[in-house]
């Protein structure tokens, strides 16, 4: 089983070295790299040649155009060969080297793999654990990230991020979840999410505004859904959403 290994790159040079460490000390070796560098402005290029000839298989893309972490993971993804892709954000490290090995071992042809992770902090750590049993449980899981999924290509080239906003990940797990036919929890830690780096774009508070992105996209999803109960939960998500567009919009 072929993994694809997707890492979206921009102005994190400080980060790099950990990243790329854990994915070249997996005991499993049967995946590919794929490094898209969304036009970073720092030293980070020097870091990852330096890789590039360490990975077996790693391609490196270089972004023309500044297309944020979701563009750079559809770039990844349609250059994609595994079977499965794997996502990791530069500035977060997979927690030891077997997470492949096991990821691979829990797979029996499932769409979605869901993995648990650490959020790291300066003050605390805590341990996020996805452990659904049913789609609908999944759905309306608090966690949206691709990183926290392993999924089949197949399925993400039919579901990919939205392009040139930031908040992309939340309307691609909804469309994922109604497209999953079937999945699986691994059942252990697999990524730490690092919260200490202050250019993470996740620390920023402008990801507000392309909150009415979003709200476009959930529109779009939520029309013709036919499941009621679903419908009914993902207006009420969407409601939330408006109510704080309305909240920026009042402060105008």
């Amino acid at each position: 089983m072929k993994f694809s290994v997707i890492v979206p790159v921009w102005n994190n040079e400080e980060w790099l070295d950990k990243c790329f460490k854990s994915i070249l000390n997996q005991t499993y070796k049967d995946y590919e790299v794929i490094i898209v560098d969304d036009m970073s402005t720092d030293n980070g290029m020097e870091i990852i040649n330096k890789y590039q000839k360490l990975f077996n298989h790693c391609k490196v893309i270089k972004n023309k155009t500044r297309r944020l972490n979701g563009g750079s993971r559809n770039v990844g993804i349609a250059e994609a060969t595994g079977e499965y892709i794997i996502c990791i954000d530069c500035d977060d490290y997979f927690v030891d080297d077997n997470v492949f090995e096991d990821i691979a071992n829990k797979l029996n042809g499932e769409d979605i793999c869901f993995l648990d992770y650490t959020v790291h902090t300066k003050d605390y750590d805590m341990n996020c654990i996805q452990h659904y049993n049913s789609i609908d449980e999944a759905i309306h899981g608090y966690t949206c990230a691709l990183w926290t999924k392993v999924v089949k290509r197949d399925l993400l080239l039919n579901n990919l991020q939205k392009e040139g906003t930031l908040f992309e990940d939340l309307g691609q797990h909804y469309r994922l979840m109604l497209n999953c036919k079937s999945f699986t929890c691994l059942g252990r830690v697999s990524h730490i999410w690092n919260r200490l780096n202050p250019n993470s774009i996740s620390n920023m508070n402008q990801y507000k505004f392309y909150i009415f992105n979003f709200c476009g996209e959930m529109y779009e999803l939520i029309k013709d859904l036919k499941d009621s109960e679903i419908k009914d939960y993902l207006k009420s998500k969407l409601n939330e959403y408006l109510s704080e567009c309305n909240d920026m919009v009042n402060k105008l």
